[in-house]
């Protein structure tokens, strides 16, 4: 595991946020002895009116500057930057660069030398200028999701193609990113997004947390944000044809779900801090990931799968790309449907056949892919990595 390193995290999500790859990968990190500052996304579109509270409170001091809570191990800082949002003028982006490398600069005692790893976790115009000029022992670029699905700006596209190729490792978190951006960089590899097994166990001796106390009969559970690639039309005609199930949702609901709010067996109980998460999960007796089929979907891995398996929760989900792989290298652990006909039939039938060995098998598969075991290959790569250049560098 890495240790005695400065990492410099710019996130592609808020730390309070839903909790992501991100997060877990550099609060691990911090708790193994790093020093990581946790830089906040400053943003990738002209600010809209919607935005102004968030800046004002940035501005208030609310968020502003460098702040840590007591949660968080010694060795992490939470930095929300207070820059210009205009992520394409050129003008602002070199104040905004300033801005930060000052706050860096400040963070590490005024050195940027050869122990500092830059880890960049969604592309702008802003942070290729980052990784250009940054003097790093390493830069990281580890991509999510298709940049081209996400924000198909010029300007943003050219920086995660620049970000590809100027960055000394790509790690990709589904297989179709990596062979994405394995034509920008031959040094992309694969990571996909794994379990906190510690905690979701632990989570097997707890009560049934509020919201779901007052249920009766079985619970379809999803957990995450409500983005636009969840399926609402699928949601609320399985659910519409399902009246004695009841369809919960924990998390935060960023778009209009109107469509399914008079449905009177779905509830929305929004966003729960982490660590209460597998509380919830614990009680549905089956998980759902119900995403629509489309560019962005195209390559994505949810984060949330191996959290359903890792309490040994059936998984109904559409059929995605990465899912179908998932199936063929688990001997089809998940049940695709894609039309709600056969959506309500694999949950009705993942419920009355979720016996006590088909829950163990899906702790199994979910025990493969830990955070404990993805975090040391990770570094493991970059240790050699870092050892590569340190002996380039003493033979130059």
């Amino acid at each position: 595991m890495l240790k005695g390193l400065n990492i410099v995290c710019l996130a592609g999500c808020e730390w309070d946020f839903t909790w992501q790859p991100t997060q877990e990968i550099m609060l691990r990190l911090a708790k193994a002895g790093n020093r990581v500052l946790y830089v906040q996304p400053t943003g990738t579109r002209t600010v809209k009116f919607s935005d102004w509270r968030r800046i004002w409170e940035r501005v208030r001091g609310k968020v502003a500057g460098v702040q840590r809570s007591s949660p968080l191990p010694s060795g992490l800082t939470i930095y929300s930057p207070l820059v210009l949002p205009f992520p394409y003028s050129r003008v602002a982006r070199f104040i905004n660069r300033w801005i930060l490398f000052r706050k860096i600069e400040g963070w590490l005692g005024k050195r940027i030398d050869l122990d500092v790893i830059f880890w960049f976790y969604f592309p702008s115009p802003l942070n290729a200028d980052v990784m250009r000029r940054a003097k790093a022992s390493l830069s990281i670029y580890q991509i999510m999701s298709s940049a081209e699905a996400v924000r198909p700006h010029p300007a943003f596209i050219e920086a995660n193609d620049a970000m590809l190729e100027g960055c000394d490792l790509v790690l990709a978190n589904s297989g179709r990113l990596r062979v994405q951006a394995s034509r920008h960089n031959p040094s992309a590899h694969l990571f996909r997004a794994g379990v906190n097994l510690e905690l979701f166990e632990t989570a097997r001796t707890l009560e049934k947390p509020d919201g779901l106390q007052e249920i009766d009969g079985p619970i379809v559970g999803y957990v995450g944000a409500l983005h636009e690639w969840v399926d609402l039309e699928l949601i609320r005609a399985v659910a519409t044809s399902m009246p004695d199930f009841q369809f919960v949702f924990v998390g935060p609901i960023v778009r209009d779900v109107e469509v399914l709010r008079g449905l009177p067996n779905v509830r929305f109980l929004g966003q729960k801090p982490h660590g209460e998460v597998p509380r919830y999960v614990r009680f549905f007796d089956v998980c759902i990931i119900p995403y629509v089929r489309d560019a962005y979907t195209e390559t994505t891995y949810p984060a949330k799968l191996n959290e359903y398996l890792a309490l040994g929760k059936p998984v109904v989900a559409t059929p995605l790309p990465e899912l179908v792989d998932y199936n063929q290298e688990f001997d089809g652990v998940l049940r695709l449907a894609w039309d709600a006909p056969t959506f309500a039939s694999a949950l009705r039938e993942a419920v009355e056949g979720n016996a006590p060995e088909r829950q163990e098998h899906f702790r199994s598969v979910a025990g493969k892919n830990a955070w404990t075991t993805i975090v040391e290959a990770m570094s493991g790569l970059i240790e050699e990595k870092l050892r590569t250049r340190r002996n380039a560098g003493k033979h130059a």
